[in-house]
């Protein structure tokens, strides 16, 4: 079976993350991509990012080992990693080992494209369908359902006592 290593960033804005509508496979995904030659997961989550939203983001990970040797470095530990099947029809079937990153903008300035939207946990409890371009209403994938709304939970920010 083929494989290839992939990152997956759910990035929160505000109590919502942010899905588009991706073509190729026909789902509302968050952004990712395969990790690049010489590239980390982290990396490429980093990458995928800007590259597919325009943004720069935080990973958001509680890893807690912290190493004094300069041979030794940390990479953000995922949130999980998850083996997708994969039907291509230029590659064939294979399998993305997807490492599932957790993220925040770096900056209140993120002016996301049209293509992006941005959905609260109860759109993802209620599994609410949203537009694609074709006119289609669909509702994100399981995972994506799961993990969007861990995301939201673990990232949501304090509400302002009055």
């Amino acid at each position: 079976m083929i494989r290839h290593f992939t990152s997956t960033v759910f990035v929160v804005f505000e109590d919502k993350i942010a899905l588009h509508w991706h073509n190729k496979v026909k789902m509302w995904l968050p952004p990712g991509g395969h990790v690049e030659e010489n590239e980390d997961p982290v990396q490429t989550a980093l990458r995928e990012c800007r590259e597919e939203m325009g943004i720069d983001v935080d990973i958001i990970s509680n890893h807690s080992y912290k190493f004094t040797d300069p041979k030794l470095s940390n990479i953000y530990p995922p949130e999980t990693i998850l083996i997708e099947s994969v039907e291509d029809k230029k590659i064939g079937p294979h399998q993305h080992i997807d490492f599932i990153y957790f993220a925040c903008p770096n900056s209140l300035d993120n002016n996301l494209d049209s293509n992006w939207i941005l959905v609260t946990h109860e759109q993802l409890e209620n599994k609410v369908k949203f537009i694609n371009p074709n006119g289609d209403e669909i509702a994100p994938p399981h995972d994506v359902l799961v993990i969007g709304m861990d995301a939201i939970d673990k990232l949501k920010k304090p509400k302002k006592k009055s």
